[in-house]
């Protein structure tokens, strides 16, 4: 799993609990990966299940909710090291909302579907204007990478809303815009 890993990396840099490892986890990957930052604690728990990570209690946090800082174990180093280090794995599966509906949508959907699209474009380009951050080889690969996909991703919105828009509305015949019929 890789936020387990990247949880690691981050308590290998420096010890860190759960807010503080939130805050560096995106400040060093930016704004394109959204991080629930609930997802931090299963990562930091399986961790140290896995004996990868050691937790202490230290003082600033509260009598129901501890601060815990974690530190990595000598076999959370290794763990860590072996990942850097091993190939990695096919791309994965784009697996988005908005491609279901499409696919799943009927033709009385279009109107929806154009709105949905329209408003993927806007949350795209609002995420692509945050970029480049601070110089750095490591932030400048990272930010490329998104940049690359957020352009990618807006051309391809553009061609589905105008697919969408363009499509015939009711004729008995379908176009590629109009969804398979059940």
């Amino acid at each position: 799993m890789a936020l387990k890993h990247a949880v690691l990396a981050l308590i290998a840099e420096r010890r860190g609990y759960g807010y503080d490892l939130v805050q560096r986890f995106e400040e060093r990957i930016g704004p394109g990966w959204r991080l629930n930052p609930s997802a931090i604690y299963p990562a930091l728990d399986q961790l140290e299940r896995d004996g990868l990570a050691s937790g202490t209690v230290r003082a600033g946090g509260s009598r129901r909710s501890p601060r815990v800082v974690y530190a990595p174990t000598p076999a959370g180093s290794a763990a860590l090291e072996a990942w850097q280090l091993t190939a990695d794995a096919p791309p994965e599966p784009v697996r988005a909302e908005l491609h279901l509906r499409i696919a799943f949508a009927r033709p009385e959907h279009r109107g929806a579907l154009a709105r949905q699209l329209a408003a993927h474009e806007r949350d795209c380009a609002a995420l692509l204007a945050r970029y480049p951050r601070e110089p750095g080889v490591a932030v400048a690969l990272l930010d490329d990478a998104v940049v690359t996909r957020l352009r990618a991703e807006l051309e391809w919105t553009a061609r589905a809303l105008r697919s969408v828009q363009q499509a015939p509305r009711s004729s008995g015949t379908r176009s590629r815009a109009d969804p398979p019929r059940a």
